[in-house]
């Protein structure tokens, strides 16, 4: 290692230089360590810290004794100015996470204890995104972004190098071991020249052009003009920053550099707020980019530093307690580990440890010694358990807490107080589940409609929060008589980014969901979009203003399109039905339907020659506006009866909707059986591609009048008729119709039709067996299915 790092400057805290330097990895135990030791030996009158500075006012918050990490501040920036995209108006978020072992939150706990200044000094984000080129840095496409990424540090020729040399797999691997167990023995001074030495030659591995296209070099400028412009105030400042930047900032400082111009932004567009972290989300195995893989191992090691006099025995203490937590967890999960495997594990990781010269057992050698020790035979998929449970116990699955409100948006505070209301548990990341009786009794948690409400609200503001696995889907119709919801939900940081991001919508989820709704139906323009958004208020219990109402009856009264009327009347008469059972008061959708309906009877008659692809759905719509007729307009049968005539009288008609009108022009009338019959009658009198015609008109019919092939034998006699004609290559074409023609009926009911075609021909028609199967039979294959597929999905 001395021969990898070169000595470099000679460090001396002697407590009289104006400026220093203190170069950190992200989240780094031992640079937390060490940095309380350094800030002790020099005494600073102010500590300036890596970190946008237009959130110097969340400082307190961050460092009040209620705040529970991991925490973070989220950064948004609204690019409605077009600073950053000429074409496009583009939303930008990061996050700046903090851990037990950040040393940037133990720089801001120490100054607090001290009574000391301590301030952000990096450029706000609006700032780093416009100095930054498409597609670098903070402007990549990645999922989300973290502000504090330090993974030049971990990259690059430069690291390539020291693995090979070192002999070691990996950065994390060579990190751990000559600077997170080995730092722990040095002194301050020599952890900095330590630390210093490789990030000046991390730094001068990586081409410039590099630092021009995140932003670095513009960030570089502010921060050294930050602290240049502290110097004039304070006597000694200790500066803190990701060690990439550090070598830069020290030459900056002999330079002449200039005051910063920044750009001014209305709150809504750029603001910043403290949120609860995971430290799921601050995994770097896990796509986030800065700080260290295994945050809930890594802050266990700080804290056990904090309250220990010696860091000797710190990692050897830690990975027996994870070796220990590790066999807990196994045998929860039907993998009994024995206390002679724990002790094994341990034994391999301390002599791994001293094969590979390391003071201390990591995380590497941890892992190493579970595999070696606890999976038995080969590693596989169904053996690797005892890995998977370690991994997931080194993650952890904390969630933080912020202590002071103040600067806490009030939408996440109502989602906390709903939390606690309804007994959901938001201090784990893990899935929780959760089964709602949504009729039930009003207790001191809420009625089941309550909790089911508030799920439907965070779901409906994506936020990430909660996915229903179970219960009734009204956007589909389906499923409507379950009186159960079951959900899983889980916070995470996307859940208090999305409601950031909907601050301006409210203060209360309520008002959020109300704002958001009124904002989705004022874009809309089809019936479909509108009664879906309807749903979408139901299912919350919310309703709308009364300026919102007239919108939607615009959209009806200018749609033109009958299929997206025709949803809209299904989804609106669903609501009309289903009110007083979810005890919802808006009456509002009863007008929408009564629009829907009268604007679908008008519409009805030029549906006489939908396309073929279009038919099924056509006659869905028919059948659903005789359903409410009867149900909601019975005023308006002869209108609706006027309608389907027209219909019927149209020279040019699509066979199944012809079909499907006559069959409920005899529902409504019995009189129409011999219009039924005639039509019947021509398509059969007609040519070959007539007579094929003819079987589509049979499945419309059915699908609307089934009954009139039971009631009147001269259907069957005039279908026989109609096949007997057909050669065998138009019979094949029209097979499929005629299957979905006669499956509208019952079995009994398919029983009885074929007994009378077979007398037609002198045969006996009897199709059904006589013999019922055997219940225990059908349970038998029901369970060997379920095993089946248990099986293949853990093969998958």
């Amino acid at each position: 290692m001395e021969r990898i790092l070169p000595d470099g400057e000679v460090f001396a805290i002697s407590g009289s230089e104006p400026v220093l330097f203190f170069p950190v990895r992200h989240h780094s135990p031992v640079c937390s360590y060490q940095l309380v030791r350094t800030i002790t030996a020099y005494a600073p009158d102010c500590i300036l810290i890596e970190g946008p500075e237009n959130a110097n006012e969340l400082i307190p918050v961050l460092t009040d004794e209620g705040t529970q990490l991991p925490a973070a501040i989220y950064y948004f920036y609204k690019d409605k100015k077009h600073y950053i995209d000429e074409e496009e108006e583009r939303d930008y978020a990061c996050y700046y996470p903090f851990l037990e072992s950040s040393p940037e939150m133990t720089a801001l706990r120490e100054a607090r204890k001290r009574g000391i200044t301590a301030k952000f000094i990096d450029l706000p984000y609006s700032e780093i995104l416009i100095h930054t080129k498409t597609a670098a840095g903070l402007r990549s496409e990645q999922e989300r972004h973290s502000y504090a990424d330090d993974s030049r540090l971990a990259g690059g020729l430069y690291y390539q190098k020291l693995c090979e040399k070192t002999g070691l797999r990996s950065f994390e691997e060579f990190w751990e071991k000559y600077f997170e167990i080995r730092g722990l023995r040095l002194s301050p001074e020599g952890f900095l020249r330590q630390m210093m030495t490789y990030c000046r030659l991390t730094r001068d591995s990586t081409p410039p052009a590099q630092n021009e296209l995140d932003g670095t070099d513009s960030r570089e400028q502010h921060m050294a003009y930050r602290i240049r412009e502290h110097m004039e105030t304070y006597g000694k400042i200790l500066v803190v920053t990701g060690g990439y930047h550090t070598p830069a900032l020290q030459t900056l400082m002999k330079e002449k550099l200039k005051k910063p111009k920044l750009h001014k932004f209305p709150s809504e567009e750029e603001n910043c707020y403290p949120i609860a972290y995971s430290y799921e989300a601050a995994d770097a195995l896990r796509g986030y980019a800065s700080g260290m893989p295994h945050p809930g191992f890594y802050d266990s090691i700080t804290k056990r530093l904090r309250e220990a006099d010696s860091p000797e025995g710190i990692y050897q203490e830690a990975a027996l307690h994870l070796l220990t937590e590790c066999a807990r967890e196994c045998s929860k999960k039907d993998l009994p580990l024995s206390i002679a495997d724990v002790t094994a594990a341990q034994t391999l990781t301390q002599g791994l440890a001293a094969l590979r010269d390391t003071p201390e057992p990591g995380f590497a050698e941890i892992a190493d010694g579970v595999t070696g020790a606890l999976i038995k035979g080969e590693k596989t998929a169904s053996s690797s358990l005892p890995l998977d449970v370690l991994y997931k116990l080194a993650t952890g699955s904390g969630i933080g807490n912020i202590g002071d409100t103040t600067h806490v948006p009030p939408l996440i505070l109502d989602f906390e107080k709903q939390c606690r209301k309804f007994k959901c548990r938001i201090d784990i990341s893990l899935p929780q589940e959760t089964k709602i009786p949504l009729f039930s009794a009003a207790s001191r948690t809420g009625s089941g409609l309550e909790k089911s409400r508030f799920f439907h609200r965070m779901r409906y503001l994506e936020t990430a929060f909660c996915k229903c696995i179970k219960g009734s889907d009204l956007h589909g119709n389906t499923d409507r008589s379950m009186v159960y919801e079951t959900w899983k939900y889980s916070r995470s940081p996307q859940t208090d980014a999305a409601l950031v991001d909907h601050t301006t919508d409210g203060t209360t989820l309520m008002e959020a969901c109300q704002t958001a709704a009124a904002r989705q139906l004022r874009t809309q323009r089809r019936t479909e979009a509108a009664a879906s958004a309807a749903v979408d208020c139901f299912l919350m219990g919310i309703t709308l203003t009364g300026k919102d109402i007239p919108r939607t009856d615009e959209i009806i009264a200018g749609d033109g399109d009958f299929f997206s009327l025709g949803m809209g009347l299904q989804k609106f008469d669903m609501l009309r039905e289903l009110r007083a059972l979810y005890g919802f008061g808006d009456a509002a959708n009863d007008v929408h339907l009564a629009l829907c309906y009268h604007k679908l009877l008008s519409l009805l008659p030029s549906m006489a020659n939908v396309q073929p692809e279009q038919a099924g759905d056509c006659i869905k719509i028919m059948r659903l506006l005789y359903g409410v007729t009867g149900r909601t307009f019975p005023e308006r049968q002869e209108d609706f009866k006027e309608a389907l005539i027209s219909l019927t009288l149209a020279p040019d008609k699509e066979p199944s909707v012809h079909g499907a009108a006559l069959g409920l022009l005899y529902a409504l009338d019995t009189a129409y059986l011999t219009k039924a019959e005639g039509a019947m009658q021509g398509y059969l009198q007609g040519s070959g591609e007539m007579k094929k015609r003819g079987a589509y008109y049979l499945k419309g019919l059915f699908e609307t009048a089934r009954d009139i092939a039971l009631s009147d034998r001269r259907f069957i006699e005039l279908t026989d008729l109609l096949l007997a004609e057909l050669d065998r290559d138009d019979f094949m074409e029209i097979l499929p119709s005629l299957r979905l023609a006669f499956g509208f009926f019952t079995p009994q009911e398919t029983q009885v039709i074929a007994e009378r075609a077979a007398a037609l021909h002198g045969q006996n028609g009897r199709l059904l067996d006589e013999q019922a199967l055997d219940e225990a039979l059908i349970a038998f294959g029901a369970q060997l299915d379920a095993e089946i597929f248990r099986e293949m999905r853990q093969l998958s």
